[in-house]
């Protein structure tokens, strides 16, 4: 990549820090994204209301939610999966108040999953805190077949839907929650490149 090259779309994440001016909060996250969990409630506890959604995950380096349940004092519910805690998350979403900041921690595809349920409530980028933790496997969508193939390493993937041989460029869709994966030999069928894992 050439220096001073940069892809607008894609997404750039921070650390999570409390929003002082909110009425209420709500961190969620999964597996890795625990330890942003911990360094955000090692700042402090906000005086707002408070509800942490968290799933461990077997692939975590580490288990958090134990070490969570002893700096939350409430509102914590511990999930058993990725699913389960989008599926507490729909049900938070209607009781939510104008104000509410929003704090999520994990991969990245499961950052924009939970970007997803935000949007049906109409919760703003700006509303909304997010760390990427763990992996940084990337979500591909193939423009070819409009698969979206989940927790790709490599610069080059095989597509799962169509089989072709996609680049993962570095262009974000935020609708789709996935980068672009396009036909690398389009131009030169057969013609391609070694895979190299830059997306560990």
């Amino acid at each position: 990549m050439e220096r001073g090259y940069w892809i607008r779309s894609k997404p750039l994440y921070d650390s999570l820090v409390w929003k002082q001016q909110a009425t209420g909060h709500v961190v969620v996250a999964q597996g890795e994204g625990g330890i942003a969990v911990l360094k955000l409630f090692q700042q402090m506890c906000p005086r707002e209301p408070i509800k942490l959604l968290f799933a461990d995950e077997d692939s975590a380096a580490r288990k958090y939610a134990d070490i969570i349940q002893t700096l939350v004092p409430e509102g914590l519910q511990i999930c058993e999966s990725e699913q389960a805690v989008l599926a507490a998350l729909r049900e938070q979403l209607p009781d939510c108040l104008m104000g509410t900041q929003f704090y999520v921690a994990g991969s990245e595809a499961f950052i924009w999953a939970v970007m997803d349920e935000l949007k049906v409530y109409g919760v703003q980028d700006i509303n909304v805190e997010k760390e990427l933790s763990g992996t940084l496997a990337r979500s591909v969508y193939c423009v070819h077949c409009k698969t979206t193939d989940k927790n790709v390493h490599h610069s080059i993937h095989q597509c799962s839907g169509c089989g072709r041989h996609l680049f993962v460029r570095d262009h974000f869709s935020r609708r789709l929650g996935a980068y672009m994966g396009v036909m690398v030999d389009a131009e030169e069928p057969g013609n391609i490149p070694a895979a190299e894992e830059i997306y560990p």
